[in-house]
């Protein structure tokens, strides 16, 4: 716990103190939203979504995150220290679930607690704690369950896994890839009477209403290849297109990673090598343990397999998407491969291992708070200049919603509506006039949808005097 207080200070000193990323300003505006207004919609909407679902709907990702960061918000305000509060705790609660998951699978006490210092120092996470992100939640859960699910035995015991298990999917859809884990390792009897009946109940009762009526987005495959698939007059032809171009351009990506020069590809490498590790050290178990490790590896095949297909392996879908999804499954690949340290018969060849790996860690830890640190800058700053421009030409008009990429005048301009996506090009705008009123369109000076927008009569540019803008502000009048 000391080491994770220290880490949490060190992550701290290189982080970006602002709230930067798009997302961050959407799970804040939203924790806002549930806070204030009691609802789950979102503020943040992209065009073709709001074409496709309709206004007012919510946002792409599960609401499990938003749950979670109320009770904060609601003390400290949408800010970014209430997204760290959170995620500082729970970087400590998981940091005992590690040990406790080491305590059941391992031999010794000791390999136990080097499993769960190495955990604080186990990239990703030192770099998510000051970052306004559901990863840590999502972690805690998956191992929040899997660290019950080796505690015990029995129909209750099983039952309450099973909510455990259906309540991952809340946070994070994947989390149910984990399915096999809870398979190999309940016995049938309580499988049957207990954990299955739960964990439906689970989904229907509780997952499923709270995650109905989600945007369509872009990077999202699901649910967006859905609708597209439904509404195409070839449904099946559609989605496998859609599914095969995910695929080829994925495995392009991933044949193109360099962990050398980039952070995100030395991360999935670690995960990689972690992953061999930890099959290497395991293969030498039997009974209960084995069935464990099978069921891990067998989930990381389901949930490789759903990223190749549904989702992003690597520089897609927002920050480092690959690695968020194989995230949670980490710390447990370092629990199973911290006996490998200890196969030496001399100590001091253990410890010496065990102190290079942390430096290792560490060093990875280096290379991703300072990509973390320029990219949040980066961000910030031209989402700052953005906002102050913004505020200037459109404040006194007092709008309700505006389309603009703007996501932090969105989040400092609650409850104004910001359509983030803009129409990409004149048929998609005038559906979308027909759609839903806006007050506001904001566009770059080089995109070419302002030339849809020049003697139409329904537009005037009010910062026209302005010849030198960045931005070109247009008020709708009809």
């Amino acid at each position: 716990m000391a080491l994770a207080l220290a880490v949490t200070a060190w992550a701290r000193r290189h982080s970006f103190p602002e709230v930067a990323w798009p997302d961050e300003c959407i799970y804040l505006v939203g924790t806002r939203n549930l806070l204030e207004e009691g609802s789950l919609h979102t503020n943040f909407y992209l065009t073709h979504s709001i074409l496709v679902r309709g206004h007012p709907h919510r946002d792409v990702h599960m609401p499990g995150y938003v749950l979670a960061l109320a009770p904060f918000v609601g003390v400290l305000g949408p800010t970014l220290l209430a997204g760290a509060l959170l995620n500082v705790l729970l970087f400590a609660g998981s940091t005992l679930l590690v040990y406790a998951i080491g305590r059941r699978l391992l031999d010794d006490p000791v390999q136990a607690a080097v499993a769960a210092a190495l955990f604080t120092v186990l990239p990703p996470f030192p770099g998510y704690l000051f970052v306004v992100y559901p990863e840590l939640v999502v972690s805690f859960v998956f191992l929040a369950g899997l660290a019950w699910l080796l505690k015990g035995g029995g129909i209750r015991h099983a039952a309450l896994a099973g909510a455990l298990f259906g309540v991952g999917a809340l946070f994070r859809e994947t989390l149910l890839l984990a399915l096999p884990v809870y398979l190999l390792r309940i016995p049938r009897r309580d499988l049957v009477r207990g954990f299955l009946p739960a964990a439906l109940v689970t989904l229907l009762v509780v997952v499923a209403p709270l995650s109905r009526d989600r945007a369509v987005h872009p990077n999202a495959i699901y649910p967006s290849v859905l609708e597209e698939a439904r509404r195409s007059e070839t449904p099946l032809r559609t989605l496998g297109a859609a599914l095969q171009a995910n695929v080829v351009r994925n495995l392009r990506l991933a044949a193109q990673a360099d962990p050398v020069r980039n952070a995100e590809d030395a991360v999935l490498t670690l995960l990689v090598l972690l992953a061999l590790v930890a099959a290497a050290s395991w293969s030498r178990r039997r009974g209960p343990a084995l069935a464990f490790g099978l069921g891990v590896f067998a989930s990381l095949a389901l949930l490789t397999a759903a990223v190749l297909v549904l989702y992003v392996i690597r520089e897609r879908g927002g920050v480092w998407g690959g690695v968020r999804a194989y995230m949670p499954w980490a710390p447990v690949l370092l629990v199973m491969s911290v006996p490998i340290l200890f196969l030496p018969a001399r100590r001091w060849i253990s410890i010496g291992l065990v102190v290079g790996v942390a430096a290792s860690l560490l060093a990875i830890d280096s290379r991703q708070a300072s990509f973390f640190r320029r990219y949040k800058e980066t961000n910030h700053e031209d989402q700052a200049r953005n906002a102050r421009y913004l505020a200037t030409w459109i404040d006194r008009y007092r709008p309700r919603r505006i389309v603009s990429r703007s996501f932090l005048y969105g989040l400092t301009h609650y409850p104004v509506e910001v359509i983030w996506s803009l129409p990409e090009d004149a048929q998609e705008l005038r559906a979308l006039e027909a759609a839903i009123g806006f007050d506001f369109l904001v566009l770059h000076e080089a995109s070419p949808l302002r030339l849809s927008l020049i003697a139409n009569p329904r537009y005037v540019r009010i910062n026209k005097e302005d010849r030198r803008a960045e931005f070109l502000v247009w008020r709708r009048l009809y």
